[in-house]
């Protein structure tokens, strides 16, 4: 079902000498999502929500409404529970079958803000309903929202990110939406990589549905969950992963789910060491052997075949020919924007615009050749030239999180973009200009 596909940045590498080189790595699946009514892996989903005083008025109310479009859009075969959390932590809505949906909302709808944010106490209530019901027949996901920082109960941001990936280890992913500019987005970013799942974040309650509905949308089109990826390379040859995806007990990467229509990637630095190089050319070396291991929709348990990656060698002069691959050179520039975001998040938190401009005139010169990147950098700017520290760290930091682990469509153009196109575009594979705001 699953299919693994290596593209090196140049097709061959240069005989008698030490090679280093980029090569992509992608994983997809010829199936058509299917339409109708045709059964969708059932959710088992616990929404947890932020009522801390901070949420009073219109962001506890649009938070609320997200809570309700989820009911609406879940079918009688899922099932939710809603925890909402200040200094306590009240489970509003136990574990059950999406049966009532009128009732469902209309404890939802009753939800009022209170005190301070015992943000881990909620979230480990919310992951104890979904875990009674967690198998791999069904997504068992925690759905975080905060707005604020973690100030009552467990605030170790280590400790709690260590539970987040405990969790997921055991079936129950997590997934995190930030509001406004106090929540704190190192603790919210770090939850859901670790917890394997999803994070986002709204720069006004408005903007929350948006990635609401995206999330929705991916967990109805998943069609490989808990993706591991295993690189055995050859005697001789080692390799970097450049999407910094985290490693599980076995050494295998850790993948965002794979869903209809969309590519999972990881850009491999491989190094050859040059006695292996000393062939005749025109000859071609193994290099990597890769397996994926993931659960199907029906929840079995599966190994893709080995795919091996060779290339072939050549000489000096007949190398210069070679064309480099231009999505090779996309997905390396994406990676080097999202070291630089990185950096200039970090720069934020500690005022120093100086090193962010240099940042940022540095991000505009890769995006010279990917229109995408080029306008999303542009809307970056805005923020720091306004000093707009907490704006600027968050977007930063969101789209650096995003360039790394971003599934793509395999059509996808680098050469353009719109925000008319993208939209035609499944939500979890648009391209977003701005992280924190709702597509237009």
């Amino acid at each position: 079902m699953i299919n693994i596909e290596f593209t090196p940045e140049k097709d061959g590498i240069v005989t008698g000498e030490e090679n280093t080189f980029e090569v992509l790595l992608r994983a997809s699946s010829n199936q058509k999502q299917p339409s109708g009514s045709t059964k969708k892996l059932p959710l088992n989903l616990a929404l947890v929500l932020d009522r801390s005083g901070s949420m009073q008025g219109r962001p506890l109310e649009e938070a609320k409404k997200c809570a309700a479009m989820l009911v609406d859009r879940m079918s009688e075969n899922d099932m939710l529970s809603v925890t909402t959390y200040d200094s306590r932590v009240d489970v509003i809505i136990s574990t059950t079958k999406v049966v009532n949906k009128n009732l469902l909302k209309n404890k939802i709808n009753q939800i009022n803000s209170g005190g301070t944010t015992a943000l881990y106490d909620g979230w480990s209530i919310g992951a104890e309903q979904v875990a009674e019901f967690a198998d791999n027949n069904s997504l068992s996901r925690v759905l975080l929202l905060s707005d604020g920082q973690a100030n009552h109960g467990l605030t170790d941001e280590e400790t709690i990110t260590s539970h987040c990936g405990t969790m997921a280890e055991n079936g129950v992913t997590t997934s995190t939406y930030g509001l406004g500019p106090r929540f704190n987005e190192n603790l919210m970013s770090a939850m859901a990589t670790a917890g394997q799942g999803q994070s986002h974040y709204g720069q006004t309650a408005d903007d929350l549905m948006d990635p609401f509905s995206e999330e929705f949308d991916l967990m109805e089109a998943i069609i490989a969950r808990r993706m591991r990826l295993r690189v055995l390379p050859e005697v001789g040859v080692s390799f970097e992963l450049l999407n910094h995806y985290p490693t599980d007990q076995e050494g295998r990467f850790i993948l965002p789910d794979l869903a209809y229509g969309a590519d999972v990637w990881a850009l491999l630095k491989i190094k050859v060491e040059k006695n292996l190089c000393e062939a005749a050319r025109g000859s071609s070396l193994r290099l990597l052997t890769s397996t994926i291991d993931f659960i199907d929709p029906d929840g079995n348990e599966v190994r893709t075949d080995p795919s091996v990656m060779t290339i072939e060698l050549h000489s000096p002069d007949a190398y210069a020919e070679l064309t480099m691959d231009d999505t090779v050179q996309q997905r390396s520039i994406e990676l080097r924007a999202a070291t630089l975001q990185q950096q200039a998040h970090l720069a934020a938190r500690d005022g120093d615009w100086i090193r962010i401009d240099q940042i940022m005139e540095e991000l505009e010169q890769l995006g010279k050749g990917n229109a995408w990147l080029k306008a999303s950098i542009q809307r970056l700017r805005t923020y720091s030239q306004t000093r707009r520290r907490d704006d600027f760290s968050k977007e930063a930091r969101y789209k650096s999180d995003r360039m790394r682990r971003r599934s793509v469509s395999r059509h996808e153009e680098m050469d353009s973009y719109s925000e008319a196109s993208e939209s035609a575009q499944p939500s979890y594979l648009r391209r977003k200009l701005e992280q924190g705001k709702k597509q237009q």
